[in-house]
């Protein structure tokens, strides 16, 4: 058999090239024990069936609620016993803080298995974060049978693997982190969650390629994929789930990065704007990160090209978006951009792909064009269509309910039968209306 040192994908002929990543020149060779079948008994068990309306409850497996509404947010507000959660991106984006952070956030026993630092090691870093290490022990081993020797002597309600690239099991040939190596110690935490009830976050890592290095039965083995999104010049962390078998992958955890770890965003929608205030080139909308809604701000900077053919350039939205926009501005309002270059960025890196910020975009390209600012208090909700309408965007309700909790007078949107108390919906048929308004 051979396996690619990349991604780890197995091979039962050697070739020049993985045929999963495309790396080449990655296939290397190795050999598992091979166990006659003559050498096994095989002993068969009949088991207890279990009716699912009879089923009694244990008082003492009950759900275990963190003190991070952010992090609840993510897991589905809880974390159940024989939970098997996978932690991964790329290195210092702080995964093991995180981890080491339940310590302060929840207040069963915890057991921090690291095979990376020694116990002064994360004992100094515990310190740095205020642990308080009420009910949490440390281990430094990378052996999985003395692990999970240990653990059924001191167990515990939740268990940390930090980071499983470097676990081993000495009944298994292979390199650490080799396919059989990995395979073989995760099928033995999920064994050891689910017999024992305990709940196992295990942190694993990317590639260079920004893939989860990993193969990929390892997402069917665990109930749940976590992973980071983060810029290096920025201090948000937003924790998104790429699976979970108890809840739903449409929500987001936002985090800061602090003196004292990753602290919980109160406000996010605060961070993503600059200004309150009406200016020039810039202009509010709420987009929808899953099912939260966050407010965000465009802006945009058009000027004369001085070259035979404009300039687009969009940071954090997909060029073709505002290649669309652009086009539908030329076609239907008598904004031309023909001989102007356009720029376009979102505040605070956050990269959008949805639809809804479509007429924000195109409010802040015309009030550039025109070098006019937007109206006081107002926010812009709609998807542009290559006809030239705006059309609803998918959650309407919810993004002008969010509107109308914040200070917005002015909300610009698509038809709809939704009502306000505080705003003043300003109804956009077409890119026309909104050139005409905002003249």
């Amino acid at each position: 058999m051979y396996h690619c040192t990349n991604c780890w994908n197995e091979s039962i002929k050697w070739q020049w090239q993985c045929s999963f990543c495309k790396e080449w020149d990655s296939l290397k060779e190795f050999k598992e024990s091979k166990i006659s079948w003559k050498n096994w008994i095989i002993k068969w068990e009949a088991k207890e069936l279990a009716n699912i309306k009879t089923i009694k409850k244990d008082n003492s497996l009950e759900k275990i609620v963190t003190k991070s509404s952010e992090l609840n947010n993510v897991l589905g507000w809880w974390v159940i016993p024989g939970w098997v959660v996978l932690l991964s991106w790329e290195p210092w984006i702080w995964k093991s803080t995180i981890t080491l952070q339940l310590g302060n956030l929840i207040d069963e026993e915890i057991v921090y298995i690291s095979g990376e630092e020694t116990p002064y090691q994360i004992s100094s870093r515990a310190d740095r974060l205020w642990i308080t290490w009420n009910n949490m022990k440390v281990l430094w081993e990378s052996c999985i049978e003395n692990i999970l020797e240990t653990l059924s002597k001191n167990p515990c309600k939740l268990l940390i693997i930090d980071s499983i690239s470097v676990m081993h099991s000495n009944n298994i040939t292979g390199v650490t982190w080799s396919v059989s190596q990995v395979r073989y110690i995760t099928e033995l935490l999920v064994s050891y969650a689910k017999t024992t009830n305990t709940a196992v976050f295990i942190i694993w890592h990317i590639n260079k390629d920004w893939n989860l290095a990993w193969p990929k039965t390892l997402e069917h083995m665990v109930d749940t994929v976590l992973y980071f999104e983060w810029d290096k010049y920025d201090n948000l962390r937003i924790l998104r789930a790429l699976k979970n078998r108890f809840w739903a992958t449409s929500e987001i955890g936002i985090f800061t990065m602090q003196e004292k770890g990753l602290v919980d965003l109160k406000n996010p929608w605060l961070e993503f704007i600059n200004s309150t205030e009406a200016t020039i080139w810039s202009s509010l909308s709420i987009t929808i990160e899953w099912t939260r809604p966050i407010i965000i701000e465009t802006e945009s900077l058009t000027t004369y090209t001085k070259f035979g053919y404009p300039k687009r350039s969009a940071r954090w939205i997909n060029s073709s978006k505002l290649d669309l926009i652009v086009a539908v501005l030329w076609k239907y309002s008598p904004i031309k951009l023909e001989s102007h270059d356009v720029y376009t960025n979102i505040a605070r890196w956050l990269k959008i792909e949805e639809p809804g910020i479509d007429l924000s975009l195109a409010a802040s390209i015309i009030s550039s064009k025109l070098n006019k600012p937007l109206p006081k208090d107002s926010i812009y909700i709609g998807e542009i269509s290559l006809t030239g309408k705006v059309k609803k965007p998918i959650h309407l309700e919810k993004r002008i309910k969010e509107a109308e909790k914040m200070w917005f007078k002015y909300i610009f949107s698509p038809k709809t039968n939704i009502k306000t108390k505080k705003s003043e919906i300003i109804l956009i048929n077409n890119i026309s209306d909104l050139v005409n308004k905002l003249k």
